[in-house]
């Protein structure tokens, strides 16, 4: 209940990150991090008035009926939110915080909508994440804008709209803890059993790849290990 009464505010995978505290360490190790709420989000869309330029997009005709449309339109949107002013108060606190505690240390910042990690859509691969250096600002200014313009991937879009999910309800938080750039392996790992829907026969699901390979969109000649 705590999880879920979190998700608006901080989106999926940070809601479920702030679970491992409560937790024995010792048997779940997990990497120090914290999470910046879907609000800043909101801000930075609504300052750059991108929000008027969504609402304007969904309701064009030719935007709704030809995917290829919708593709150009949805880069172009990319392309603005990875180059529009950050709101200078946020960045500075940010910045702070980052120099504060994390000093040296190269952060990854993950995307954590409110539309992904939840019960019965995962959301796997639609959005994207994204490293940047502490020392620098303009880097992790970067690595933020990348990610909150992942929302409009077109992969993301398609699969949000056969889900029947609003696009303008869409928020992205993002969860921030230690980059890993040198993994042995990279993978997933859920509390389930995604093949057995009835429940009878209980299980985690790991899927891994070896290095730094894509889970779930790995080039073509890669094949994972699943382990259930």
């Amino acid at each position: 209940e705590a999880i879920d009464s979190a998700i608006p505010a901080f989106g999926g995978k940070a809601s479920h990150f702030g679970a491992f505290p409560h937790m024995d360490s010792t048997k779940v190790p997990y990497p120090k991090g914290f999470a910046i709420p879907v609000y800043y989000y909101y801000q930075f869309m609504q300052q750059n008035k991108f929000l008027e330029r969504v609402e304007r997009m969904l309701a064009d005709t030719a935007f709704q009926n030809n995917p290829d449309v919708r593709d150009d339109s949805l880069a172009s949107l990319r392309k603005h939110i990875e180059r529009a002013p950050v709101d200078t108060a946020f960045t500075r606190m940010l910045m702070t915080k980052l120099r504060t505690e994390y000093a040296g240390t190269r952060m990854r910042f993950r995307s954590s909508t409110n539309a992904e990690d939840l019960d019965g859509f995962t959301g796997a691969g639609l959005y994207t994440s994204k490293s940047g250096d502490p020392g620098n600002t303009e880097s992790v200014l970067e690595a933020i804008r990348e990610v909150w313009a992942s929302v409009w991937f077109f992969r993301a879009f398609e699969e949000r709209s056969y889900r029947k999910i609003g696009h303008q309800t869409v928020g992205m938080a993002l969860l921030v803890h230690q980059s890993f750039p040198d993994e042995e392996a990279t993978g997933v790992a859920i509390t389930a059993n995604p093949y057995d829907l009835s429940g009878l026969e209980p299980a985690f699901y790991v899927n891994v790849q070896y290095g730094d390979e894509s889970v779930v969109l790995p080039d073509a000649d890669v094949t994972s290990d699943v382990f259930v």
